[in-house]
């Protein structure tokens, strides 16, 4: 009996200290519920029932122009503002700062309605970006912060801009590439604690880049060279027999999606007539090759999280699913595509079309 009643006593202890370290863990070491949590677990919702007959207009002068992840907002710059309109109901709201500062760059985050701001604070020859992050459902803006307080920044020189963000929900992890007016690239990352860190390329003039959302890598491509490469590698991804490639995008399965380029020096658009994909820990020689019939601009190539490989036709207004071969037809320019659709601006509106 008193065997059984120590045996209880010691689960009691161990089921106790258990929980102890999970709520540290899921409290302290990962939290993100805060102001910090700009891409973190991904929050279910009930959607909004049915938009509004409401006609969404943006302006000829809009720049910028974007939808968050599902298409639920527009946002824009006009006059130095961002905008951010609620496409369900047409309340628009302007992102605004003390000072006069204005948003220098801003990224949807790919799961929620959050958006990841930077504000550039200039001082002489030097500068920083300041992030914020921006609650588009709760029209609510915060600063992002280090657990110690201190405001998350880039210190830079005044002549460089930002050119692309980008998030996971998964990892919370965050890079941000800044430039110089030459074209000369450089990447930092914003870790779960909020700190910034300079990363390492192999490549000075950078394109596109991509995270890879199960991990906390970045894929990019030397704009320069022809070829892509993944951080913490210093070897370039290579496929037998190919000479150029470019990064087209990674999928939520952390499948990554190269193009290999065709050489074109009269037209100098980069076109892309087969494309390879596969995991990083995978061998190039086992990845999938998808032959295109014809050439393709790279621009006109997107993925999206499930793996599914679109190509967008401006001319015949069309986006292409590789796999079905099934078309959708859209109006107007096409703008982006987002989760299970395709955004486009026609007779100066913003147009949804979901995907067939």
């Amino acid at each position: 009996m008193k065997a059984l009643k120590r045996i209880m006593i010691w689960v009691f202890i161990s089921l106790t200290a258990q929980m102890a370290v999970l709520y540290y863990v899921d409290n302290y070491l990962f939290a993100t519920e805060n102001v910090n949590a700009v891409v973190s677990k991904k929050v279910v919702k009930e959607k909004k029932q049915k938009k509004k007959d409401v006609a969404i207009i943006v302006p000829e002068d809009a720049q910028h122009v974007a939808v968050s992840y599902d298409g639920g907002y527009l946002s824009y710059y006009k006059d130095d503002v961002l905008k951010v309109v609620d496409a369900y109901t047409g309340e628009e709201h302007d992102v605004e700062f003390e000072d006069n500062l204005k948003v220098s760059f801003y990224k949807w985050a790919p799961d929620r309605d959050r958006i990841l701001l930077a504000i550039k604070k200039k001082s002489g020859s030097s500068a920083k970006y300041v992030f914020y992050s921006y609650d588009a459902e709760k029209n609510k803006k915060d600063i992002l912060q280090t657990k110690e307080g201190q405001e998350t920044s880039i210190r830079t020189s005044n002549n460089s801009y930002i050119e692309d963000i980008q998030l996971t929900p998964l990892t919370n992890m965050i890079y941000v590439k800044t430039a110089l007016k030459g074209g000369r690239s450089s990447i930092y990352n914003i870790n779960v604690m909020k700190r910034i860190e300079k990363v390492r390329t192999e490549a000075y003039f950078i394109g596109n880049t991509r995270i890879i959302p199960n991990d906390d890598r970045l894929v990019y491509e030397s704009a320069d060279k022809g070829k892509v490469y993944i951080t913490g590698t210093r070897s370039s991804i290579s496929i037998e027999g190919v000479k150029k490639l470019c990064l087209l995008s990674v999928d939520g399965d952390d499948r990554i999606y190269v193009g290999e380029l065709e050489e074109d020096k009269v037209s100098k658009i980069a076109k892309v007539k087969h494309i390879y994909y596969g995991t990083a820990e995978q061998d190039t020689n086992e990845w999938k090759k998808i032959s295109l019939s014809e050439a393709v601009n790279k621009k006109d190539i997107f993925v999206s999280s499930s793996g599914k490989i679109y190509i967008n036709n401006n001319l015949r207004g069309t986006v292409t699913e590789l796999n079905s071969n099934k078309d959708t037809v859209y109006k107007g320019i096409f703008m982006q595509m987002y989760d299970e659709g395709i955004a486009s601006i026609s007779d100066g509106k913003l147009a949804e079309t979901p995907l067939k």
